[in-house]
Order: structure tokens, then sequence, then C-alpha cells
């Protein structure tokens, strides 16, 4: 929601206006993984953390941040922490597959460091795509799994560009230290529905595209239109 400001300085407003919400929401992130144990806490956190950032893109106001988070939170909490328990337990064996790592022979070490890498970053991207979907629907457990692990596959020009905006803000974080309570989960989550969420526009564009295409060959052939929920 803008601001009644005319010119630059209205926009200096809206601007400033979003990264307090920025913030807020960061801590938001913060107070709702705490609640949930660490563990329980972050993806629930993280996709009521992406719902209000797609709503503050939209020109929401965001004048009830706090109640939604929490309406969010708890609508989700269930639900993400289902899907996110894949995620979760696929890092714990990357972890232990690099703990084992440094034992192995000079040939074999190379080629598990190589494979934890690439298992690694494809593992991330899935689940920020995870995060992301469940922010837009509330499709089954094993539904959200099968989109978030072939999306990165199916959209390379996508995970690479997630990979390369995660990574810049990384370094931003590492370099300017104070900024990570303040956004350091708040700002990643806001690229993360930027570049994964511009994508799954695309394709449920494509869809129905491709949906719009079907029912006029169909309507061209004379047989009858067959309806679906």
């Amino acid at each position: 929601m803008s601001t009644d400001t005319p010119g630059w300085a209205g926009r200096l407003m809206d601007w400033l206006r979003f990264v307090m919400q920025l913030v807020l929401l960061n801590l938001l992130f913060l107070a709702g993984t705490l609640a949930g144990l660490g563990i329980f806490g972050i993806f629930p956190s993280a996709v009521a953390t992406t719902v209000l950032l797609a709503r503050l893109r939209a020109g929401d106001s965001g004048d009830r941040l706090i109640q939604d988070f929490v309406t969010a939170y708890r609508a989700q909490f269930i639900h993400a922490n289902k899907v996110g328990s894949l995620f979760a337990l696929a890092g714990l064996l990357a972890v232990l597959n690099l703990a084992a790592i440094p034992g192995a022979a000079p040939g074999p070490q190379l080629a598990l460091s190589a494979l934890a890498v690439v298992v690694s970053v494809g593992l991330a991207v899935s689940a920020g795509a995870a995060v992301v979907i469940c922010s837009r629907h509330r499709d089954s457990v094993l539904g959200t799994w099968r989109y978030a692990l072939v999306l990165p596959l199916a959209s390379p020009a996508m995970a690479l560009a997630w990979l390369v905006s995660v990574a810049g803000i990384a370094v931003l974080l590492s370099g300017v230290n104070a900024l990570l309570p303040l956004v350091g989960a708040s700002l990643p989550l806001l690229v993360s529905g930027l570049v994964i969420g511009h994508r799954l526009d695309h394709l449920s564009q494509d869809r129905i595209q491709n949906d719009d295409d079907g029912a006029r060959r169909h309507s061209h052939s004379g047989r009858p239109r067959q309806l679906t929920a």
C-alpha cells in the first residue's frame, strides 16, 4: 500500500515501511522457530513468512503482520512439518556423509565430496521450492515432495538463479553481520519467493494455456467436453 505523500518522498516512505516489515517478519520467523523448539518450527515459520511476503509484494499494507503470521503458522504447522521432515532427514544424512568423507581413500573421497555437494545443493533448492509451494497450495505431502524434487531438475535456469541469489545474500550477510538478526531469514525467503514463485506462475499459465488448447481441439472435433474438478 502506497503512502499519500507524492514524489520521491512517498516512494522512500514505502521502501522504509517495506524494510521495517522485513525486519518484523524476520523476528517473527525467529520467534516461530523457537516456539517449535527449533527443528519443528523452521518449516512452519518459513512457510508463514513466505505467505506474508507474497502479500506484501502484492500491495497488502501488512497492518496485521503479527496476527496474520500466527494464523498462518498455526494453520501450516502440521502440514509444513510433514513436508519438511523429508528435507530434515536428507540434510542429516548429508551431514553424516560429509563427516565420513575424511576417512575415505583419496579417490573415493573426491567422488564422495562432489556427490555430497551436488546432493546438498539439489536438496537446498528443493527445500526452497517446497516452502514456496506450501505457501501457495495445500497439496498432499507426497505431491508436494514430488513437485519440489522435480522442479529444480525441470527448471535448471530457475535453480541456478536461486543459487546465485541465495549465495549473493549469504555473502552480503557474512560481510555485514549486523543484518543477520534483522533480515537473515526474511531476505532469503523474499528472494526465494520471487524466483521460484515466478517459475510457478509460468508453469501455471502454461498449464492453463494447454488446457484451453485441449478444450478448443475437443470442441472443434465435435466431441463433448468433459468437466473436471
